[in-house]
């Protein structure tokens, strides 16, 4: 029932990505901006890791 919800949204988030990930090409140095995405993506990691894949976790998967 929920499924709707979740590909909308992350198909919105996913659609950012085209633009985002240019402008930050472009206002900064590539280096930089792939150091930034690294450290986004491990967030994203710790975040789903600490919520879904840990002993003992809220939502386990």
């Amino acid at each position: 029932m929920e499924a709707g919800a979740v590909t909308g949204f992350s198909s919105a988030i996913a659609a950012y990505g085209f633009f985002f990930v240019p402008a930050m090409f472009a206002a900064m140095a590539v280096t930089s901006a792939l150091w930034l995405f690294i450290g986004f993506y491990a967030t994203c990691l710790a975040v789903c890791w600490w919520f879904y894949a840990r002993r003992g976790a809220e939502a386990p998967s």
